[in-house]
């Protein structure tokens, strides 16, 4: 969390193409691999992250795509250390998008929409690199046996045809549950709840989980009648108890019989940690 120092002067990070870099599978991917002359080569994970780092990239947070499932899945599995199981389950709930269900837990309904911050990549360099790097990771799913051969193919090919449209690498995720119920007057009471936030281990330190904040706060000012916003976080995260406190999240006021309650029932539904605690921010409107 946080931005992360930037390199300046002549020392900034620059991108230079060299032919002839194989895949995993010896194909050649690309045509040639990107290295960063500042202190020898770097991996093209660690090009893209300098050159985020130093402002020459930007980062966007918007909506997650259908088509995005592998990258989003593969993020958070790595992000949380979790197996092929949890892959497919995320690719299932990202299929099924955005759609209200009934949630008895929480007496009302809920829906959740998923955002990713992604690093543009424009010159013929970055986007090699970048190619390179999300070519990498599929790679990696047909050699976990996360996806079959079949499916490795069907995946690949879609990549590089939505490549040549717009180049851009996911970088993180947040996933944004939308919760609606029936308050004690009878009104409907609605919030947001932060149910899962993760940055590629090679972009953290960037500020990209301030963008993904940054981004979930949007969404809740933009949904109707939101007026608060939760998440829970484990005591001993110092960095991540820093970034939602900078981001004005504090102490959930456990006195509140709603809050209460939302807390012990997201605690059954998520199996939410026993040490941690419960944040909230106010939806402010101009």
């Amino acid at each position: 969390p946080g931005c992360g120092g930037a390199w300046g002067g002549r020392l900034g990070p620059s991108l230079e193409p060299q032919r002839g870099r194989k895949g995993r599978d010896g194909s050649i991917l690309g045509g040639m691999s990107c290295v960063i002359e500042v202190e020898g080569t770097r991996t093209e994970e660690e090009a893209i992250g300098e050159l985020i780092g130093s402002g020459e990239l930007n980062v966007n947070v918007r909506e997650a795509r259908i088509g995005e499932g592998d990258a989003v899945a593969l993020l958070r599995c790595r992000a949380f250390d979790q197996g092929k199981d949890v892959f497919r389950s995320q690719l299932i709930k990202m299929m099924s998008g955005g759609s209200s269900k009934s949630n008895y837990l929480m007496g009302g309904r809920s829906r959740t929409e998923f955002l990713v911050a992604v690093a543009e990549v424009t010159s013929e360099a970055e986007r090699t690199c970048a190619m390179n790097l999300v070519l990498s990771d599929l790679d990696t799913l047909l050699e976990d046996g996360w996806v079959t051969p079949v499916e490795h193919g069907i995946r690949k090919k879609r990549l590089l045809a939505e490549w040549e449209r717009k180049a851009e690498v996911i970088i993180g995720s947040v996933d944004c549950a939308m919760h609606e119920l029936v308050a004690p007057d009878l009104s409907l009471a609605r919030s947001v709840y932060i149910s899962s936030m993760a940055v590629r281990k090679g972009f953290r330190n960037r500020g990209v989980g301030t963008k993904l904040l940054r981004g979930a706060y949007h969404l809740a000012v933009e949904s109707r009648g939101v007026k608060e916003m939760f998440l829970h976080v484990e005591e001993e995260n110092d960095a991540a108890v820093r970034l939602y406190k900078a981001q004005g999240f504090a102490r959930a006021d456990m006195k509140a019989p709603p809050t209460a309650y939302m807390d012990r029932a997201l605690r059954l539904m998520l199996q939410v940690p026993v040490n941690a605690l419960l944040y909230s921010t106010t939806i402010e409107r101009e």
